[in-house]
Protein backbone atom coordinates (compact mmCIF):
# COMPACT_ATOMS: atom_id res chain seq x y z
CA UNK A 1 0.00 0.00 0.00
CA UNK A 2 1.29 3.17 -1.20
CA UNK A 3 2.23 5.96 1.98
CA UNK A 4 0.98 9.80 1.88
CA UNK A 5 3.82 12.06 1.59
CA UNK A 6 2.94 13.15 4.96
CA UNK A 7 3.46 9.41 6.57
CA UNK A 8 6.51 8.87 4.44
CA UNK A 9 7.77 12.38 5.95
CA UNK A 10 7.45 11.24 9.34
CA UNK A 11 9.32 8.28 8.77
CA UNK A 12 11.88 9.83 7.72
CA UNK A 13 11.87 12.48 10.78
CA UNK A 14 12.09 9.08 12.73
CA UNK A 15 14.58 7.81 10.60
CA UNK A 16 16.63 11.28 11.62
CA UNK A 17 16.14 11.35 15.18
CA UNK A 18 17.52 7.91 15.25
CA UNK A 19 20.42 6.17 15.76
CA UNK A 20 21.07 4.49 12.91
CA UNK A 21 23.46 5.82 9.60
CA UNK A 22 22.53 8.58 7.62
CA UNK A 23 25.51 9.02 5.97
CA UNK A 24 26.13 12.17 8.12
CA UNK A 25 30.02 14.11 7.11
CA UNK A 26 30.66 17.25 7.48
CA UNK A 27 33.11 19.46 5.01
CA UNK A 28 35.88 21.41 6.44
CA UNK A 29 35.53 25.19 6.02
CA UNK A 30 38.09 25.75 3.72
CA UNK A 31 36.22 23.48 1.55
CA UNK A 32 33.20 25.19 2.24
CA UNK A 33 34.71 28.77 1.02
CA UNK A 34 36.10 27.49 -1.92
CA UNK A 35 32.77 25.70 -3.32
CA UNK A 36 30.78 29.38 -2.08
CA UNK A 37 33.23 31.01 -3.99
CA UNK A 38 33.81 29.32 -6.94
CA UNK A 39 29.80 28.65 -7.54
CA UNK A 40 29.47 32.36 -7.19
CA UNK A 41 27.43 32.99 -3.66
CA UNK A 42 30.20 35.07 -2.18
CA UNK A 43 29.99 37.89 -5.43
CA UNK A 44 26.23 37.42 -5.47
CA UNK A 45 25.12 37.28 -1.51
CA UNK A 46 23.79 41.16 -1.62
CA UNK A 47 22.03 40.59 -5.25
CA UNK A 48 18.24 41.13 -4.70
CA UNK A 49 17.25 37.11 -6.89
CA UNK A 50 20.03 35.33 -5.14
CA UNK A 51 18.07 32.29 -3.61
CA UNK A 52 20.06 29.56 -1.71
CA UNK A 53 19.12 26.07 -0.48
CA UNK A 54 21.41 23.17 1.44
CA UNK A 55 19.61 20.17 0.69
CA UNK A 56 21.18 18.32 3.53
CA UNK A 57 22.23 20.66 5.92
CA UNK A 58 23.65 18.65 8.79
CA UNK A 59 25.18 20.97 11.47
CA UNK A 60 24.87 24.19 8.99
CA UNK A 61 28.64 24.30 7.99
CA UNK A 62 27.35 25.99 4.44
CA UNK A 63 25.27 28.27 5.94
CA UNK A 64 27.15 29.38 9.24
CA UNK A 65 30.10 30.42 6.48
CA UNK A 66 27.30 32.51 3.76
CA UNK A 67 26.38 34.14 7.85
CA UNK A 68 30.07 35.01 7.87
CA UNK A 69 30.53 36.27 4.79
CA UNK A 70 26.82 38.62 5.50
CA UNK A 71 28.78 39.52 8.90
CA UNK A 72 32.27 40.64 6.86
CA UNK A 73 30.62 42.56 4.16
CA UNK A 74 28.82 44.80 6.93
CA UNK A 75 31.88 45.05 8.85
CA UNK A 76 34.02 46.10 5.29
CA UNK A 77 31.65 47.75 3.61
CA UNK A 78 29.18 48.91 6.15
CA UNK A 79 26.58 46.67 3.29
CA UNK A 80 22.96 45.30 5.57
CA UNK A 81 20.88 43.20 3.63
CA UNK A 82 17.28 43.79 4.69
CA UNK A 83 15.52 41.73 6.68
CA UNK A 84 13.13 40.78 3.92
CA UNK A 85 16.29 40.20 1.73
CA UNK A 86 17.66 37.84 4.65
CA UNK A 87 14.49 35.92 5.31
CA UNK A 88 14.10 34.87 1.43
CA UNK A 89 18.06 33.99 1.19
CA UNK A 90 18.08 30.80 2.49
CA UNK A 91 16.20 27.10 2.82
CA UNK A 92 18.40 24.45 5.00
CA UNK A 93 16.67 20.84 4.97
CA UNK A 94 17.93 18.54 7.58
CA UNK A 95 15.94 15.64 9.01
CA UNK A 96 17.66 15.71 12.38
CA UNK A 97 16.77 18.22 14.94
CA UNK A 98 19.42 18.58 16.66
CA UNK A 99 21.26 19.16 13.59
CA UNK A 100 18.75 21.87 13.19
CA UNK A 101 19.16 23.08 16.41
CA UNK A 102 23.23 23.58 16.39
CA UNK A 103 23.52 25.02 13.13
CA UNK A 104 20.52 27.56 14.25
CA UNK A 105 22.16 28.71 17.51
CA UNK A 106 25.76 28.99 15.86
CA UNK A 107 24.16 31.11 13.12
CA UNK A 108 22.81 33.28 15.51
CA UNK A 109 25.81 33.37 17.34
CA UNK A 110 27.69 35.09 13.48
CA UNK A 111 24.87 37.40 13.32
CA UNK A 112 23.90 38.62 16.35
CA UNK A 113 25.87 41.94 16.26
CA UNK A 114 24.34 42.73 13.06
CA UNK A 115 20.66 41.74 13.78
CA UNK A 116 18.30 42.02 16.81
CA UNK A 117 16.84 38.65 18.58
CA UNK A 118 13.19 39.34 17.13
CA UNK A 119 14.81 39.64 13.87
CA UNK A 120 16.69 36.67 14.06
CA UNK A 121 14.05 34.55 15.06
CA UNK A 122 12.00 35.59 11.75
CA UNK A 123 15.44 34.56 9.86
CA UNK A 124 16.12 31.36 11.80
CA UNK A 125 12.44 29.97 11.23
CA UNK A 126 12.64 30.79 7.50
CA UNK A 127 16.42 29.41 6.91
CA UNK A 128 15.92 26.19 8.75
CA UNK A 129 13.56 23.46 7.71
CA UNK A 130 13.23 20.43 9.73
CA UNK A 131 11.96 17.96 6.78
CA UNK A 132 12.94 15.19 4.44
CA UNK A 133 13.95 17.46 0.91
CA UNK A 134 13.44 14.65 -1.28
CA UNK A 135 10.03 14.62 0.20
CA UNK A 136 9.84 17.93 0.05
CA UNK A 137 7.36 20.15 -2.61
CA UNK A 138 8.96 23.07 -4.22
CA UNK A 139 7.06 26.41 -6.20
CA UNK A 140 10.09 28.00 -6.39
CA UNK A 141 13.38 27.91 -8.53
CA UNK A 142 17.12 28.78 -6.70
CA UNK A 143 20.10 30.50 -7.73
CA UNK A 144 22.67 28.73 -5.78
CA UNK A 145 22.53 25.06 -4.58
CA UNK A 146 25.28 23.99 -2.57
CA UNK A 147 26.61 21.72 0.29
CA UNK A 148 27.23 17.55 0.68
CA UNK A 149 24.42 15.24 -0.14
CA UNK A 150 24.43 12.03 2.07
CA UNK A 151 26.14 9.07 1.02
CA UNK A 152 24.03 6.23 2.68
CA UNK A 153 23.91 2.42 1.04
CA UNK A 154 20.41 1.83 -0.12
CA UNK A 155 20.09 -1.13 2.57
CA UNK A 156 20.08 0.89 5.28
CA UNK A 157 17.21 3.44 4.28
CA UNK A 158 14.17 2.82 5.48
CA UNK A 159 12.10 -0.10 3.04
CA UNK A 160 9.36 2.23 2.08
CA UNK A 161 11.50 5.68 2.05
CA UNK A 162 13.62 3.82 -0.40
CA UNK A 163 10.68 2.59 -2.67
CA UNK A 164 9.06 6.31 -2.45
CA UNK A 165 12.66 8.05 -3.65
CA UNK A 166 13.03 5.41 -6.19
CA UNK A 167 9.95 5.99 -7.64
CA UNK A 168 9.98 9.84 -7.64
CA UNK A 169 13.78 10.15 -9.09
CA UNK A 170 14.42 8.36 -12.45
CA UNK A 171 17.93 8.54 -12.32
CA UNK A 172 18.28 6.41 -8.97
CA UNK A 173 18.78 3.16 -10.83
CA UNK A 174 20.43 0.16 -10.04
CA UNK A 175 22.00 0.52 -6.49
CA UNK A 176 22.80 3.90 -6.91
CA UNK A 177 23.07 5.87 -3.21
CA UNK A 178 21.14 8.16 -1.96
CA UNK A 179 23.08 11.35 -3.10
CA UNK A 180 22.21 10.22 -6.91
CA UNK A 181 18.41 11.66 -5.95
CA UNK A 182 20.10 14.81 -4.53
CA UNK A 183 21.28 15.24 -6.91
CA UNK A 184 18.72 14.94 -9.89
CA UNK A 185 15.99 17.28 -7.69
CA UNK A 186 18.19 19.70 -7.06
CA UNK A 187 19.33 20.05 -10.92
CA UNK A 188 15.63 20.27 -11.60
CA UNK A 189 15.19 23.49 -8.81
CA UNK A 190 17.97 25.22 -10.42
CA UNK A 191 16.73 28.96 -12.18
CA UNK A 192 18.05 29.78 -15.35
CA UNK A 193 21.73 30.25 -14.84
CA UNK A 194 21.22 28.50 -11.51
CA UNK A 195 24.37 27.04 -10.08
CA UNK A 196 24.57 23.79 -8.22
CA UNK A 197 27.97 22.65 -6.10
CA UNK A 198 28.05 19.82 -4.17
CA UNK A 199 31.27 17.99 -2.65
CA UNK A 200 30.38 13.98 -2.79
CA UNK A 201 32.11 10.78 -3.79
CA UNK A 202 33.05 10.83 -7.10
CA UNK A 203 31.85 7.09 -7.99
CA UNK A 204 28.72 7.46 -10.15
CA UNK A 205 30.85 9.79 -12.40
CA UNK A 206 32.40 6.63 -13.86
CA UNK A 207 30.10 3.82 -12.70
CA UNK A 208 26.91 2.53 -14.36
CA UNK A 209 24.37 3.64 -11.47
CA UNK A 210 25.89 6.61 -11.99
CA UNK A 211 24.87 6.69 -15.84
CA UNK A 212 20.85 8.56 -15.37
CA UNK A 213 22.23 11.15 -13.77
CA UNK A 214 25.40 11.33 -16.40
CA UNK A 215 22.33 11.79 -19.02
CA UNK A 216 20.58 14.49 -17.38
CA UNK A 217 23.56 16.37 -17.11
CA UNK A 218 24.42 16.20 -20.73
CA UNK A 219 21.06 16.72 -22.39
CA UNK A 220 20.48 19.72 -20.33
CA UNK A 221 23.42 21.46 -18.19
CA UNK A 222 27.03 22.16 -18.65
CA UNK A 223 29.79 20.52 -15.97
CA UNK A 224 30.92 23.95 -15.12
CA UNK A 225 33.74 22.59 -12.71
CA UNK A 226 35.43 19.64 -11.20
CA UNK A 227 37.99 18.98 -8.57
CA UNK A 228 39.31 15.83 -7.54
CA UNK A 229 40.48 16.24 -4.23
CA UNK A 230 42.52 12.40 -3.82
CA UNK A 231 44.61 12.55 -0.85
CA UNK A 232 42.48 15.62 0.03
CA UNK A 233 41.50 15.55 3.70
CA UNK A 234 38.16 17.46 3.25
CA UNK A 235 36.08 16.62 6.18
CA UNK A 236 35.98 16.36 9.63
CA UNK A 237 36.20 13.06 10.11
CA UNK A 238 38.18 10.17 7.41
CA UNK A 239 35.77 8.30 5.26
CA UNK A 240 36.42 5.35 2.50
CA UNK A 241 36.36 7.08 -1.05
CA UNK A 242 37.90 10.36 -2.05
CA UNK A 243 35.24 13.35 -2.85
CA UNK A 244 35.36 15.30 -5.74
CA UNK A 245 33.45 19.03 -5.96
CA UNK A 246 30.73 19.13 -8.90
CA UNK A 247 29.89 22.42 -10.30
CA UNK A 248 26.74 22.18 -12.73
CA UNK A 249 24.82 24.98 -14.25
CA UNK A 250 22.27 25.88 -16.42
CA UNK A 251 24.57 27.89 -18.69
CA UNK A 252 25.57 27.07 -22.81
CA UNK A 253 29.00 26.83 -22.64
CA UNK A 254 30.60 23.53 -23.11
CA UNK A 255 33.78 24.24 -21.49
CA UNK A 256 35.06 22.65 -18.61
CA UNK A 257 37.47 23.42 -15.63
CA UNK A 258 39.03 19.96 -14.28
CA UNK A 259 41.65 20.75 -11.29
CA UNK A 260 43.87 17.73 -9.57
CA UNK A 261 45.18 18.04 -6.47
CA UNK A 262 44.50 21.82 -5.48
CA UNK A 263 46.29 23.49 -3.06
CA UNK A 264 42.78 25.39 -1.06
CA UNK A 265 43.94 28.39 -0.10
CA UNK A 266 41.75 32.11 -0.32
CA UNK A 267 44.06 33.26 -3.01
CA UNK A 268 43.16 29.78 -4.91
CA UNK A 269 39.65 29.82 -4.53
CA UNK A 270 38.93 33.14 -5.75
CA UNK A 271 41.55 32.53 -8.73
CA UNK A 272 39.12 29.47 -9.56
CA UNK A 273 36.27 31.91 -9.67
CA UNK A 274 37.95 33.99 -11.91
CA UNK A 275 38.77 30.57 -14.42
CA UNK A 276 35.45 30.01 -14.47
CA UNK A 277 34.07 33.62 -15.43
CA UNK A 278 37.00 34.07 -17.83
CA UNK A 279 37.53 32.02 -20.57
CA UNK A 280 41.08 33.31 -21.68
CA UNK A 281 42.09 31.86 -18.05
CA UNK A 282 44.15 28.74 -18.83
CA UNK A 283 46.85 28.26 -16.10
CA UNK A 284 45.67 28.09 -12.42
CA UNK A 285 48.81 28.33 -9.74
CA UNK A 286 47.72 25.92 -7.19
CA UNK A 287 46.32 23.01 -8.64
CA UNK A 288 47.04 21.22 -12.25
CA UNK A 289 44.16 22.58 -14.55
CA UNK A 290 43.30 21.01 -17.83
CA UNK A 291 40.09 22.89 -19.58
CA UNK A 292 38.40 20.22 -21.50
CA UNK A 293 34.99 21.00 -24.00
CA UNK A 294 34.52 16.98 -24.91
CA UNK A 295 33.64 16.16 -21.12
CA UNK A 296 30.38 14.95 -20.92
CA UNK A 297 28.95 13.05 -23.50
CA UNK A 298 25.34 11.45 -23.25
CA UNK A 299 25.33 8.80 -20.19
CA UNK A 300 29.20 7.66 -20.64
CA UNK A 301 31.66 8.09 -17.48
CA UNK A 302 33.43 11.34 -17.29
CA UNK A 303 37.22 10.71 -18.35
CA UNK A 304 39.68 12.94 -16.40
CA UNK A 305 42.86 11.65 -17.69
CA UNK A 306 45.39 13.78 -20.07
CA UNK A 307 44.22 14.60 -23.44
CA UNK A 308 47.26 12.24 -24.83
CA UNK A 309 45.71 9.61 -22.51
CA UNK A 310 41.98 9.83 -23.83
CA UNK A 311 43.27 10.16 -27.19
CA UNK A 312 45.05 6.58 -26.89
CA UNK A 313 41.83 5.01 -25.26
CA UNK A 314 39.78 6.50 -28.49
CA UNK A 315 41.57 5.50 -30.55
CA UNK A 316 41.66 1.56 -28.56
CA UNK A 317 38.12 1.73 -28.36
CA UNK A 318 37.76 2.19 -31.73
CA UNK A 319 39.72 0.29 -33.41
CA UNK A 320 39.55 -3.01 -30.97
CA UNK A 321 36.91 -5.58 -29.46
CA UNK A 322 36.16 -5.51 -25.56
CA UNK A 323 38.15 -7.94 -23.49
CA UNK A 324 34.38 -9.88 -23.52
CA UNK A 325 34.43 -9.81 -27.25
CA UNK A 326 37.31 -11.46 -27.69
CA UNK A 327 36.44 -15.15 -26.09
CA UNK A 328 36.67 -13.84 -22.34
CA UNK A 329 34.17 -13.93 -19.63
CA UNK A 330 34.85 -11.57 -16.34
CA UNK A 331 33.41 -12.96 -12.96
CA UNK A 332 33.07 -11.96 -9.14
CA UNK A 333 34.02 -14.47 -6.50
CA UNK A 334 31.18 -15.66 -4.53
CA UNK A 335 30.12 -13.79 -1.44
CA UNK A 336 28.07 -15.70 0.87
CA UNK A 337 27.29 -13.27 3.58
CA UNK A 338 29.25 -14.79 6.58
CA UNK A 339 32.56 -15.81 5.72
CA UNK A 340 33.11 -16.62 8.71
CA UNK A 341 30.51 -19.73 8.52
CA UNK A 342 31.09 -20.59 4.90
CA UNK A 343 34.65 -20.71 4.81
CA UNK A 344 35.74 -23.20 6.34
CA UNK A 345 38.81 -25.96 6.65
CA UNK A 346 38.79 -28.83 4.41
CA UNK A 347 38.90 -31.41 7.67
CA UNK A 348 35.08 -30.16 8.17
CA UNK A 349 33.16 -32.99 9.28
CA UNK A 350 30.73 -32.36 6.38
CA UNK A 351 29.80 -34.07 3.39
CA UNK A 352 32.59 -33.84 1.08
CA UNK A 353 30.17 -32.84 -1.62
CA UNK A 354 29.54 -29.38 0.18
CA UNK A 355 32.66 -28.29 0.19
CA UNK A 356 34.95 -26.77 -2.70
CA UNK A 357 38.16 -25.31 -2.37
CA UNK A 358 38.42 -21.54 -1.95
CA UNK A 359 40.63 -18.54 -2.53
CA UNK A 360 40.19 -15.37 -0.32
CA UNK A 361 42.13 -11.91 -1.17
CA UNK A 362 44.03 -12.46 2.05
CA UNK A 363 45.62 -15.31 0.30
CA UNK A 364 46.62 -12.96 -2.92
CA UNK A 365 48.23 -10.41 -0.77
CA UNK A 366 51.79 -10.91 -1.61
CA UNK A 367 50.80 -10.64 -5.44
CA UNK A 368 50.75 -14.96 -5.64
CA UNK A 369 48.62 -17.72 -4.51
CA UNK A 370 49.90 -18.37 -0.75
CA UNK A 371 48.66 -22.15 -0.23
CA UNK A 372 45.58 -22.65 2.48
CA UNK A 373 43.56 -25.66 3.22
CA UNK A 374 40.04 -23.66 3.30
CA UNK A 375 36.94 -24.34 1.20
CA UNK A 376 34.06 -22.89 0.64
CA UNK A 377 30.51 -24.57 1.41
CA UNK A 378 28.45 -24.75 -1.76
CA UNK A 379 24.52 -24.57 -0.89
CA UNK A 380 23.47 -24.83 -4.10
CA UNK A 381 23.50 -28.03 -6.98
CA UNK A 382 22.34 -28.22 -10.46
CA UNK A 383 18.79 -28.45 -9.45
CA UNK A 384 19.25 -24.92 -7.41
CA UNK A 385 19.56 -24.35 -3.82
CA UNK A 386 20.23 -27.85 -2.21
CA UNK A 387 17.17 -29.98 0.05
CA UNK A 388 19.50 -29.80 3.47
CA UNK A 389 17.75 -32.26 4.87
CA UNK A 390 19.54 -34.72 2.43
CA UNK A 391 22.72 -33.13 3.76
CA UNK A 392 22.56 -34.02 7.93
CA UNK A 393 25.62 -33.13 8.67
CA UNK A 394 25.62 -30.04 6.95
CA UNK A 395 22.49 -29.43 8.47
CA UNK A 396 23.85 -30.25 12.11
CA UNK A 397 26.59 -26.91 11.07
CA UNK A 398 24.21 -24.85 10.35
CA UNK A 399 21.81 -25.19 13.08
CA UNK A 400 24.90 -23.83 15.32
CA UNK A 401 24.93 -20.61 13.42
CA UNK A 402 21.28 -20.64 12.44
CA UNK A 403 20.95 -17.08 14.67
CA UNK A 404 23.09 -15.15 12.75
CA UNK A 405 22.43 -16.67 9.21
CA UNK A 406 18.61 -16.03 9.67
CA UNK A 407 19.96 -11.93 10.60
CA UNK A 408 21.37 -11.80 6.88
CA UNK A 409 19.24 -9.52 4.59
CA UNK A 410 19.32 -12.71 1.89
CA UNK A 411 17.70 -14.65 4.77
CA UNK A 412 14.99 -12.33 5.23
CA UNK A 413 14.16 -12.18 2.12
CA UNK A 414 14.37 -16.20 1.30
CA UNK A 415 13.54 -17.70 4.41
CA UNK A 416 12.80 -21.10 3.26
CA UNK A 417 16.70 -21.15 1.95
CA UNK A 418 18.36 -19.36 5.05
CA UNK A 419 21.12 -21.20 5.06
CA UNK A 420 22.26 -20.23 1.52
CA UNK A 421 25.22 -18.22 0.32
CA UNK A 422 24.09 -14.66 -1.29
CA UNK A 423 26.25 -15.95 -4.44
CA UNK A 424 25.94 -19.04 -6.26
CA UNK A 425 28.93 -21.08 -5.87
CA UNK A 426 29.60 -22.95 -9.35
CA UNK A 427 32.14 -25.99 -9.28
CA UNK A 428 33.13 -26.06 -12.74
CA UNK A 429 34.61 -22.47 -12.46
CA UNK A 430 37.20 -23.36 -9.70
CA UNK A 431 38.50 -26.43 -11.69
CA UNK A 432 38.71 -24.06 -14.58
CA UNK A 433 41.89 -22.00 -15.65
CA UNK A 434 41.29 -18.48 -14.85
CA UNK A 435 43.29 -15.59 -14.53
CA UNK A 436 42.39 -13.94 -10.44
CA UNK A 437 42.49 -10.05 -9.92
CA UNK A 438 41.56 -8.55 -6.41
CA UNK A 439 39.90 -5.86 -6.19
CA UNK A 440 41.33 -3.12 -4.00
CA UNK A 441 44.57 -2.51 -5.03
CA UNK A 442 46.81 1.04 -6.04
CA UNK A 443 47.65 -1.51 -9.29
CA UNK A 444 46.57 -4.42 -11.19
CA UNK A 445 47.48 -7.82 -10.02
CA UNK A 446 47.25 -10.58 -11.61
CA UNK A 447 47.61 -14.45 -10.64
CA UNK A 448 46.94 -17.21 -12.54
CA UNK A 449 45.41 -19.96 -11.36
CA UNK A 450 45.69 -23.16 -13.13
CA UNK A 451 41.92 -24.42 -11.59
CA UNK A 452 42.96 -25.14 -8.40
CA UNK A 453 39.99 -22.95 -6.62
CA UNK A 454 36.73 -21.14 -6.54
CA UNK A 455 37.45 -16.84 -5.64
CA UNK A 456 35.74 -15.67 -3.04
CA UNK A 457 34.11 -12.30 -3.05
CA UNK A 458 36.69 -9.10 -3.93
CA UNK A 459 38.40 -11.01 -5.94
CA UNK A 460 37.40 -11.15 -9.67
CA UNK A 461 38.46 -13.66 -12.17
CA UNK A 462 39.00 -14.18 -16.21
CA UNK A 463 38.30 -17.35 -18.08
CA UNK A 464 38.99 -17.54 -21.80
CA UNK A 465 37.81 -19.67 -24.99
CA UNK A 466 40.09 -17.97 -27.31
CA UNK A 467 42.89 -16.54 -25.58
CA UNK A 468 45.68 -18.15 -23.68
CA UNK A 469 45.80 -17.07 -20.17
CA UNK A 470 49.33 -16.50 -20.00
CA UNK A 471 49.40 -14.25 -23.13
CA UNK A 472 46.11 -12.24 -21.42
CA UNK A 473 48.10 -11.98 -18.52
CA UNK A 474 51.41 -10.48 -20.04
CA UNK A 475 49.04 -7.77 -21.90
CA UNK A 476 47.29 -7.10 -18.98
CA UNK A 477 49.85 -6.40 -16.71
CA UNK A 478 51.84 -4.36 -19.43
CA UNK A 479 50.59 -1.17 -18.44
CA UNK A 480 47.28 -1.55 -20.90
CA UNK A 481 45.35 -3.20 -17.97
CA UNK A 482 46.23 -0.46 -15.29
CA UNK A 483 45.55 2.52 -18.17
CA UNK A 484 41.74 1.55 -18.67
CA UNK A 485 41.37 1.12 -15.18
CA UNK A 486 42.76 4.43 -14.12
CA UNK A 487 40.09 6.17 -17.13
CA UNK A 488 37.13 4.16 -15.37
CA UNK A 489 38.14 3.27 -11.99
CA UNK A 490 37.51 5.59 -9.07
CA UNK A 491 39.56 6.10 -6.45
CA UNK A 492 39.11 5.23 -2.44
CA UNK A 493 41.03 5.19 0.30
CA UNK A 494 44.81 4.73 0.35
CA UNK A 495 44.96 6.06 -3.24
CA UNK A 496 43.44 2.34 -4.21
CA UNK A 497 41.26 1.79 -7.38
CA UNK A 498 38.15 -0.47 -7.62
CA UNK A 499 39.05 -3.48 -9.93
CA UNK A 500 35.69 -4.41 -10.59
CA UNK A 501 34.14 -6.40 -13.47
CA UNK A 502 32.54 -3.06 -15.00
CA UNK A 503 35.90 -1.63 -15.13
CA UNK A 504 37.49 -4.65 -16.26
CA UNK A 505 35.16 -5.27 -19.19
CA UNK A 506 36.03 -1.90 -20.95
CA UNK A 507 39.98 -3.11 -21.75
CA UNK A 508 40.37 -3.65 -25.42
CA UNK A 509 41.94 -6.26 -26.80
CA UNK A 510 43.05 -7.96 -30.51
CA UNK A 511 41.31 -10.89 -31.43
CA UNK A 512 43.60 -14.14 -30.60
CA UNK A 513 43.78 -14.79 -33.94
CA UNK A 514 44.89 -12.10 -35.62
CA UNK A 515 48.01 -11.58 -33.54
CA UNK A 516 51.23 -13.20 -35.50
CA UNK A 517 51.89 -16.56 -34.32
CA UNK A 518 55.70 -15.54 -33.09
CA UNK A 519 54.35 -12.40 -30.83
CA UNK A 520 51.35 -15.24 -29.46
CA UNK A 521 54.23 -17.66 -28.34
CA UNK A 522 56.48 -14.97 -26.86
CA UNK A 523 53.74 -13.41 -25.06
CA UNK A 524 52.88 -16.75 -23.34
CA UNK A 525 56.17 -17.35 -22.59
CA UNK A 526 56.02 -13.81 -20.93
CA UNK A 527 52.96 -14.54 -18.98
CA UNK A 528 55.22 -17.45 -16.94
CA UNK A 529 56.90 -14.48 -15.61
CA UNK A 530 57.03 -11.26 -14.29
CA UNK A 531 59.17 -9.12 -17.06
CA UNK A 532 56.64 -6.78 -17.85
CA UNK A 533 58.92 -4.83 -19.97
CA UNK A 534 59.48 -6.99 -22.49
CA UNK A 535 55.71 -7.41 -22.60
CA UNK A 536 55.08 -4.01 -23.44
CA UNK A 537 57.36 -4.00 -26.87
CA UNK A 538 55.24 -7.03 -27.82
CA UNK A 539 52.19 -4.97 -26.70
CA UNK A 540 53.51 -1.78 -28.16
CA UNK A 541 53.52 -4.01 -31.71
CA UNK A 542 49.96 -5.80 -31.33
CA UNK A 543 48.42 -2.62 -30.74
CA UNK A 544 50.43 -0.72 -33.19
CA UNK A 545 51.21 2.37 -31.03
CA UNK A 546 52.63 5.17 -31.90
CA UNK A 547 55.78 6.98 -29.80
CA UNK A 548 53.68 9.37 -27.80
CA UNK A 549 51.16 6.01 -26.78
CA UNK A 550 54.37 4.16 -26.16
CA UNK A 551 55.56 6.64 -23.72
CA UNK A 552 52.14 6.52 -21.86
CA UNK A 553 52.67 2.77 -21.46
CA UNK A 554 55.95 3.49 -19.72
CA UNK A 555 58.16 2.81 -22.69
Amino acid sequence: MELATSELQNQSLLWGESSAEKGEVFTKPEIVDLMLIASGVVDELTSIGTRIIEPSCGQGEFIIAIAKRIKLNYEKANVKLTLVQLVNLIKAYDISSSNIDIAKSNVRAVLSSIYTSQELDLVLKAWFIHADFLLADFDEKFTHIVGNPPYIRIETIPTALLAEYRKRFVTMIERADIYIAFYEKCLDLLSNKGVLSFICTDRWTKNRYGAGLRSKIAKSFQLDLFVDLYGQNAFMSDVMTYPAITQISKNKQKQTCVLHNPNVTVDFCNNVRQCLTNVKVNTLDGAELIVRNDLVKDDKPWLFGSSDELEMLSRLEREFPTLEETGCSVYIGAATGSNKVYIVDKDLDIEASRKIPVITAKELKSGVIESNSNCIINTYDDNGVIELEQYPLLRDYFLQFEETLKGRHIAKMAPLHWFKTIDRVYPERATAQKLLIPDIKSELTVIFDKGSYHPNNSIYYVCADTWNLYALRAVLLSGIGQIFIQAYSTKISGGNLRFQAQHLRKIRLPVWDDIDSRIRTELTRIGRSEDTEEAKILVAQIYSMNEKEKQILGM
